[in-house]
């Protein structure tokens, strides 16, 4: 009866192996939860209201993420002191920086001001930022009230008026008359603070105002009466934004239609159409399903440009796989065609006569001109800290940079690569003032140069409830990994015990049959015996 149903029982084994190695190779692949999962999180991306049982809209869990962002953010400030004044002015040393630091801000974001358009497919808001001194996580020495030597902003201003006005003679004379009531020109002393956020007052803006001949530079706002690099940042938002909700594509989640009701920027702040427009996202929002190839692209509109950012490699952030995200290389390189429209066809300072380091009208690789997007038209760089992907003459024009490495010197986001999730972000850059020489009698023993003034760390750390979602998205892959595992094992042992089964049976059967064979054989043997014997057997 059994070997009846073996065929039947066989049969039933081997399907349902097969089925079971099929549901372990889906499952090891990904394709039903990855489906489920992305579902799930396509189903949830996006900005705007959900109804509760009583018909009552609230704002859904990712709005109040995206009004109140709960990561854990911080700047981190080094700024470069220059020790060796004279040594610059009268006998023609490099500039000799002190790196100081860290000094810690704790920092708060929030939206103040957001408003729905475009059928809920659209949101306009402003982003405030909020930062607050943290002297227990600062160096044992930083103090925002200690006092630090820096280029001076506006002297290079006075510079190029005694160089580029039509009245050069008359305006250089003047100029020297009012340097000759300040301590300091070149270079100025000024609080941490006053350097920062607080901003100073350069007293050689006073005696400019009030001189005859110089007042226009004033009247013009060539001149900026309060100096700081992040002057009028704290506090304060850096714009209207107005980005897609994800609604109906969560794929255009974050999406930059216009800032401050711009789609491009001002003809002048840069030289080329393709490099004024407003592109990509605002930085904050990223859409879901990402792809490695595909490079991010953001909106800053402190440096009045797009930015790329491209695939590195696989980082987990406490514990959550991510994917690393980085500038590419060429970003910044003048060379490219595509990149000439950032640099000056009204011509840059010459830093370097080698053309290698610095080709017209364009600064070396790795520098953003700023001068062009900020008031007052200041000659400010952006670059890595410690000019890391720039050519090494910038780092060996001055003395005391740390040497440049990936490690402390490179931007970079990770991202959760299904949700389009931020696990962590670190915004670094350096900032720089290009110190030009010119005709005034201070400068004729110093030669151009660009010299860092400061350096900053802005990082941001997801959150325990988002780390929280993040795992669970990871926990069903891997959960769905390890069920692969075991779905397609029992399948493979399904096949076995088959033929494990059929081996023996067909064992068996072989043994069965040779043996019948040579009883068989033994009969016939008997059986054909001469009579004599038999009855000789019979006998005995």
């Amino acid at each position: 009866m059994v070997l009846k149903k073996a065929p039947c029982l066989f049969g039933s084994a081997i399907l349902l192996g097969l089925l079971l190695a099929v549901a372990g190779i889906l499952l090891l692949i990904g394709v039903p939860i990855d489906g489920i999962v992305n579902r799930q999180v396509v189903g949830q991306d996006f900005l705007g209201y959900t109804r509760d049982e009583n018909g009552t809209e609230h704002v859904n869990k990712m709005t109040e993420s995206w009004l109140k962002p709960p990561y854990k953010m911080q700047l981190n400030i080094w700024m470069y002191n220059v020790t060796n004044v004279n040594g610059i002015l009268k006998r023609h040393e490099k500039p000799n920086l002190n790196e100081i630091g860290p000094f810690v801000f704790d920092e708060i974001q929030e939206k103040i001001y957001h408003k729905w358009s475009a059928n809920d497919t659209r949101v306009l808001y402003k982003n405030k930022k909020l930062y607050f001194f943290n002297r227990n996580l600062s160096c044992s020495n930083c103090d925002l009230s200690q006092k630090i030597t820096i280029p001076n902003v506006v002297f290079q201003k006075l510079v190029d008026a005694a160089d580029t006005t039509i009245f050069g003679i008359r305006i250089k004379f003047a100029i020297e008359n009012v340097l000759k009531f300040v301590s300091e020109a070149p270079y100025i002393t000024v609080k941490v603070s006053d350097a920062l956020f607080d901003g100073y007052e350069d007293p050689i803006v006073d005696l400019v105002c009030k001189n005859k001949i110089l007042s226009f530079l004033c009247e013009t706002n060539t001149l900026q009466k309060r100096i700081g690099f992040f002057y009028g940042q704290n506090g304060t938002t850096d714009g209207i934004y107005e980005v897609d909700t994800g609604r109906p594509s969560p794929m255009n989640i974050g999406h930059l239609y216009t800032w401050n009701n711009l789609t491009i920027m001002p003809e002048g702040t840069w030289d080329t159409v393709a490099a004024r427009m407003i592109n990509g996202t605002d930085g904050q929002l990223f859409s879901p399903m990402l792809r490695r190839e595909n490079r991010l692209s953001i909106f800053v509109p402190q440096i009045c440009r797009s930015i790329q950012m491209e695939y590195q490699k696989d980082v987990a952030v406490s514990g959550v796989p991510s994917w690393r995200f980085v500038p590419p290389l060429d970003l910044y390189d003048p060379k490219r065609p595509e990149n000439r429209g950032f640099c000056n066809k009204n011509g840059v300072p010459r830093y370097f006569e080698n053309t290698t380091v610095q080709i017209e009208n364009c600064l070396p690789a790795g520098l953003i001109d700023l001068s062009r997007c900020q008031a007052g038209s200041p000659r400010v760089y952006l670059s890595n800290p410690h000019f890391y992907n720039s050519p090494m003459e910038l780092w060996h024009a001055v003395t005391g940079l740390s040497v440049p490495s990936a490690n402390n010197d490179l931007t970079t986001v990770d991202l959760e690569p299904t949700a389009g999730v931020p696990t962590q972000a670190k915004r670094i850059m350096q900032i720089n003032v290009g110190m030009v020489k010119g005709s005034l009698s201070i400068t004729e023993n110093t030669t151009n140069v660009i010299v860092p003034v400061l350096w900053m760390n802005e990082t941001a750390d997801f959150d325990q409830g988002t780390r929280d979602q993040l795992i669970q998205i990871f926990n069903a892959k891997h959960y769905s990994f390890i069920g692969g595992v075991v779905s397609l094992s029992l399948g493979l042992i399904a096949w076995m015990a088959v033929f494990v089964v059929v081996f023996v049976y067909s064992r068996q059967t072989e043994e069965e049959e040779y043996s019948r064979l040579v009883l068989d054989e033994d009969e016939v043997e008997t059986t054909d015996a001469p009579p004599q014997e038999q009855e000789n057997q019979n006998l005995a």
